[in-house]
């Protein structure tokens, strides 16, 4: 079998994002370069960093990335995990494509474009993919004509800031009318009618280079942890509700190469596309510890290297779970414990456990009740948190 020659470049912050990225590409033995925007945490703990560069901006990680790399012999590949960068990326597309081989859309500004919700609802629309109601709106629009409950989360990241909220249920026209008059007037939203989901779905694949939309499988959830996955099954089985085929026209469309998410929500055994995110999805090591080798069939692809003898779907069916936060559904009185003990059993797939691979989970466990809390608190007030944080200049 061929080998990949071209250094791998895990571009992000240090989350659970790229501590699965970093577990995957290590363990496959690939030269690969972690270059961690911010912070060290769980995944600059992992055994397999080799090589780790630390940039405070996405503008000193494209000077260092060009001055170390231009005279490479073979275009190192770029992953990435956050759409902060995946969207710098597209905005210096044709700088990078130079000497890199890097995800995004056909056309620069269409990655960009397509991260901001309200872009990608009204393409999948357009496509044919159910969608709920959804609405543009900022501080001063009007809400007229908006049915209730109705659901309403930032459009994109601005760069430089936290979001008020990751998102809001706003029950009457009072409280979607008290949230806009609370955010800055710069935001963007995207209000849409509640979907009251039975459970949801996350749809994992990438579109290659030859522009072939794989998919690994699907994780059916039924409750988040700390606003990520907390719990669902892992299969390779994609529920019904979702037309795959779809999925592929939208990327289609835009002629984007690299990892994805797509997200759906499901009510009435019907499947509402939520969001699609043009990166590595926070749930791809959940496939990869299910037996799909996606991620490293799509850095085969971009080396120009025969993928079809790997296993790209899900080979080994099971539940996942968080091990460390998603007792924080406990403290809400969202699950029992009793229930949460069960769940935990039958669990085969964990978020941060590795036996091989120890001291991530380690530095993590240690911060668990901190971390509960925080989300919790932050659940509840993050809108007056970040207001607080805006009069204060503290940027993100």
């Amino acid at each position: 079998m061929d080998t990949v020659k071209n250094k791998i470049i895990i571009w992000g912050i240090d989350d659970v994002n790229t501590l699965g990225l970093v577990r995957e590409v290590g363990e496959a033995g690939l030269d690969f370069l972690f270059l961690l925007k911010g912070k060290k945490a769980a995944a600059a703990r992992s055994k397999y960093i080799k090589k780790i560069h630390q940039i405070n901006s996405n503008e000193e990680a494209l000077r260092y990335l060009i001055s170390t790399f231009k005279n490479a012999s073979k275009k190192p590949i770029i992953i990435t995990s956050g759409d902060g960068t995946t969207v710098f990326i597209d905005q210096n597309k044709g700088l990078l494509e130079q000497y890199f081989i890097i995800p995004g859309t056909g056309v620069k500004g269409d990655a960009e474009f397509y991260t901001d919700k309200n872009n990608m609802i009204n393409l999948a629309s357009e496509i044919g993919i159910l969608c709920p109601e959804s609405k543009y709106v900022k501080w001063d629009s009007s809400i007229d004509n908006i049915a209730y409950p109705c659901f309403i989360k930032p459009s994109h990241q601005n760069a430089g800031h936290f979001n008020e909220f990751k998102f809001k249920i706003c029950n009457t026209r009072n409280e979607l009318q008290e949230t806009l008059t609370k955010v800055r007037h710069d935001s963007e939203f995207i209000v849409q009618d509640y979907i009251k989901s039975e459970y949801e779905i996350v749809v994992f694949g990438a579109r290659m280079m030859d522009g072939k939309t794989e998919i690994a499988g699907a994780i059916v959830r039924d409750r988040l942890a700390v606003g990520i996955s907390g719990h669902g099954l892992v299969t390779d089985k994609i529920p019904a509700c979702v037309d795959v085929a779809k999925i592929s026209e939208f990327l289609d469309r835009i002629d984007y190469k690299g990892l994805f998410g797509f997200e759906y929500g499901v009510m009435n055994d019907k499947a509402y596309f939520y969001e699609v995110n043009l990166r590595n999805d926070g749930t791809a090591h959940c496939f990869y510890n299910a037996g799909s080798r996606l991620t490293l069939a799509y850095i085969y692809s971009c080396a120009g290297i025969d993928y079809s003898t790997l296993p790209i779907k899900v080979t080994q069916e099971g539940w996942f779970i968080d091990e460390l936060y998603d007792f924080g559904n406990v403290l809400e009185g969202k699950i029992s414990k009793k229930q949460w003990k069960k769940d935990m059993k039958q669990a085969t797939i964990m978020r941060y456990y590795d036996k091989s691979d120890k001291a991530p989970y380690q530095y993590l466990k240690k911060r668990k009740w901190l971390n509960i809390t925080k989300y919790i608190i932050l659940g509840r007030y993050r809108q007056t948190v970040v207001s607080i944080l805006d009069k204060v200049g503290m940027k993100k």
